[in-house]
């Protein structure tokens, strides 16, 4: 039989045209799943970045609050004030962070994701906004210089009454009859005492209409001292006694100055309102921070690893 050199020629483009569609198949194939492979490799490389960011978030809020609590206790301004530095420090450092996250939320557009990211946005701006007045509270330490202010100037004062006081009753004993100065010392000697005893519970307390009723207090003791240092200056004419009863009234206006300085500071009672934001409002704002992180962290975390299957 003959051969047909033409059909041979055909049969020949055909395996060839064949050949090339296969490979071209092959070709197309390659690119498709070499494509899938970037675009799921990106997927896990931007989860992984988020995550580490939100992880970085996370450690700059506890920095923040761990800093403002410090920037409370504190004892002195230096302390409050350095702990109150660390504490905006670390807000600052993640807020630029947030900014960095926003961008690849942004871009990736995964509501879920959009949702919890603008949800800590809000909280962490409430956040910020309690810190503001808090940190502001914390490094001015009023309560504290109110207690040292009373213990150290008016604790002075108190006993230069004391000692002149008593050095009044002494010499009004040698006066034999006269029994009147000594019960008069007696009484504005108590009352002071009593002025310096109400200062504590004055600058430990939070409700001004307590502080007022306190106040009143103090008024009422204030009059008993002295309208007994005029009845002592009354019967107490002879030098010695007066030069005494000279020295007890100033060293009494001292202390006068010093009661009115610490009911001032005790009144601004930002030590206590700083402790009162830390533990009440801030503690339930920062729990809502960090659940709303720990929700979204789950979710960056949940995707990657569903890109990764």
């Amino acid at each position: 039989m003959k051969s047909n050199p033409s059909g041979r020629a055909i049969g020949i483009v055909i395996t060839w045209l064949a050949s090339i569609c296969v490979v071209v198949a092959l070709v197309v194939a390659g690119l498709h799943w070499y494509g899938i492979s970037i675009h799921f490799e990106n997927v896990v490389a931007t989860q992984a970045q988020k995550t580490k960011l939100l992880a970085q978030m996370n450690a700059e809020l506890f920095k923040s609050v761990e800093a403002e609590k410090n920037a409370v206790l504190a004892v002195t301004d230096e302390e409050s004030e350095g702990f109150a530095a660390e504490s905006r420090q670390a807000a600052v450092e993640l807020e630029r962070v947030r900014s960095e996250l926003s961008m690849l939320i942004d871009k990736g557009n995964i509501p879920e994701e959009i949702r919890l990211f603008n949800e800590f946005g809000n909280c962490w701006s409430e956040l910020q906004k309690i810190d503001r007045v808090l940190l502001a509270f914390a490094v001015q330490n009023t309560n504290l210089k109110a207690a040292k202010l009373s213990y150290e100037e008016g604790g002075k004062d108190i006993q230069r009454i004391e000692q002149s006081l008593d050095q009044l009753m002494q010499a009004s004993v040698r006066y034999g009859s006269d029994h009147q100065v000594p019960m008069l010392a007696c009484t504005a000697l108590t009352a002071a005492l009593k002025i310096h005893y109400l200062h504590n519970p004055h600058i430990n307390e939070a409700s001004d209409a307590k502080m007022d009723e306190l106040e009143k207090q103090m008024a009422a003791l204030d009059e008993t001292v002295k309208n007994s240092f005029e009845d002592m200056t009354r019967l107490a004419t002879d030098p010695e006694r007066l030069a005494i009863l000279t020295s007890a009234r100033n060293a009494y206006d001292d202390f006068e100055k010093v009661t009115a300085q610490v009911l001032k500071l005790s009144r601004e009672n930002s030590n206590i309102k700083s402790f009162a934001l830390s533990v009440g409002k801030k503690r339930t704002v920062t729990a809502q921070c960090q659940d709303t992180l720990s929700e979204l962290q789950k979710t960056v975390s949940g995707r990657a690893f569903k890109a990764t299957r």
